[in-house]
């Protein structure tokens, strides 16, 4: 098990990273390393969605702080610097101290956003669709 990925839509504009069973960080970085294959010259720009809902560790693996700022880095040209995550316990969210916007900066200048589920995904990937977003 561990971390893989799939493109969320049939358009490929959100690069899905899927938590599965007993992972680490490690699974999560070589799964993103390996994601950017499908981003060779991608013509458009690319969310990130990791999605931990399938996670059974009882804990997360430690240093969330520092790997959540990792999230929606711009590894390949076609990435956005956005991103989105959803599963995160509330108690993991509000050490990471997201604040009411539930936001993060990440290393690129992005944002993380911290979502509950699959309606708010929705919501909030709509909007990143409309041309006026950054």
């Amino acid at each position: 098990m561990g971390v893989r990925f799939a493109w969320y839509d049939d358009a490929q504009t959100v690069m899905h990273y899927i938590i599965e069973g007993d992972w680490n960080w490690h699974d999560y970085h070589l799964c993103v390393r390996s994601s950017l294959f499908a981003l060779h010259r991608h013509p458009h720009p690319v969310q990130v969605l990791v999605d931990l809902r399938g996670s059974t560790r009882p804990q997360l693996p430690s240093g969330l702080a520092a790997h959540v700022r990792s999230f929606g880095r711009r590894f390949a040209p076609a990435f956005s610097g956005r991103a989105v995550v959803i599963g995160l316990p509330a108690a993991a969210e509000h050490s990471l101290g997201t604040g009411a916007d539930r936001t993060l900066p990440n290393l690129d200048g992005g944002t993380v956003h911290f979502v509950d589920d699959e309606a708010a995904l929705a919501a909030l990937l709509a909007a990143w669709r409309t041309p006026d977003q950054p």
